[in-house]
């Protein structure tokens, strides 16, 4: 549970980095997936909004791919982040339209 201060990319981003830490490495959806979960995460950060639609994409190959429920239920907390939160993903060009 957060406040409204918190930076859901941030926690999302988290989620991402915890998977890619603790991935036993044996399937390729958590394995590279969470890697590159992270990538994208952060060209969101740097205002690349070209990268949501890849976001998705990924996380939905995670979770209809992983063979562990890590990798199963990681891209949950990130989508729900972009479903609910779109501001926290809204990159710096967006803003200013």
């Amino acid at each position: 549970m957060f406040d409204d201060s918190a930076d859901m990319l941030g926690m999302a981003r988290f989620a991402m980095e915890f998977c890619a830490i603790e991935s036993c490495g044996k399937c390729t959806p958590c394995r590279i997936g969470a890697v590159r979960g992270v990538e994208t995460l952060d060209r969101i950060a740097r205002g690349d909004a070209d990268a949501k639609p890849l976001l998705t994409d990924l996380c939905n190959t995670m979770k209809s791919g992983s063979l562990c429920a890590l990798g199963g239920f990681t891209p949950y907390p990130v989508m729900s982040a972009l479903t609910h939160f779109p501001d926290d993903f809204n990159t710096m060009k967006e803003a200013a339209e």
